[in-house]
């Protein structure tokens, strides 16, 4: 999806790889998954949010078929910046991204 906007995501198999690739290389925004392998994204995102620099400011939107408001809530607690509902229309997704990088 993201590609048709001239967007080349990097992905991460899991929550510690996430957290890899934010400690190595600046992001405009993060598409986590709340449900991930080894790490899932409520522990990923809390610690990107203790990092220091950039990192820690840097968008974090939630992607989870968990849409329930307190599911909305745990994510907004765990530090992520917005909620995109499982399963999603592209336009979602763009304009969700579009807001987080403030354009």
């Amino acid at each position: 999806m993201l590609g048709n906007f001239g967007i080349v995501p990097d992905v991460a198999g899991n929550g510690f790889e996430a957290i890899e690739a934010v400690r190595h290389r600046p992001y405009d925004v993060v598409l986590m998954d709340v449900h991930m392998p080894e790490m899932d994204g409520f522990d990923a995102t809390r610690a990107i949010r203790s990092m220091k620099g950039r990192a820690a400011s840097t968008p974090i939107i939630a992607l989870t078929a968990n849409a329930f408001a307190e599911d909305i809530e745990r994510c907004r607690e765990a530090g992520m910046s917005a909620h995109i509902g499982k399963p999603f229309r592209k336009e979602e997704l763009i304009v969700a991204v579009a807001e987080a990088v403030g354009h």
